[in-house]
């Protein structure tokens, strides 16, 4: 009789534990569970309210520019005011700059100011050193006072290397 009594003990605690690891929530009684479009426009939802809190909208003055600060990695500082002009984003801007000539890796970072003079919102951009162009879900529009840091990175991240030493060992 012991052993049947621990084993169902051992099956209940088992499920127990499954329950409680799989977020299950059994102590609330107006959980529901949502299917992943409730979910999708929830985050939407949640997100608008965001945007619409922080009050920040994109000025489009046709007579403004944008600045590039340009970092090498010994940590001079170069800074060159551009024109800003229609439809110009992120690569266009570097390639007005004529960066892209100067330096094979680079970290870029686009500030854009806000209404409150104080803060600004930092924005990553992603780039590709071996297509020497800024990722396209990055290459983001250029506002008037907009602001990119392009810092020159060494070379390639340690996982990068990993990375590409791994490809031909995995057959990928």
């Amino acid at each position: 009789m012991k052993t049947i009594e621990n084993h169902f003990i051992r099956v209940l605690y088992f499920a127990a534990i499954i329950l409680l690891l799989s977020g299950c929530n059994l102590t609330n009684p107006n959980a529901k569970m949502q299917t992943p479009q409730q979910l999708v426009a929830q985050q939407q939802t949640m997100m608008q309210q965001a945007v619409a809190q922080s009050g920040y909208t994109t000025p489009q003055d046709p007579n403004g520019s944008f600045t590039v600060e340009v970092r090498n990695a010994y940590g001079a500082r170069s800074r060159i005011r551009l024109p800003l002009r229609s439809g110009i984003c992120v690569q266009d801007a570097l390639r007005l700059s004529k960066v892209t000539e100067q330096f094979d890796n680079m970290k870029i970072k686009l500030k854009r100011p806000t209404k409150d003079p104080r803060r600004f919102l930092p924005l990553d951009v992603q780039f590709d050193a071996e297509y020497r162009r800024v990722e396209p879900l990055n290459d983001y529009a250029l506002h008037n006072g907009d602001y990119i840091i392009v810092t020159q990175s060494a070379g390639a991240d340690i996982s990068e290397l990993m990375e590409g030493a791994a490809n031909p060992l995995m057959g990928f």
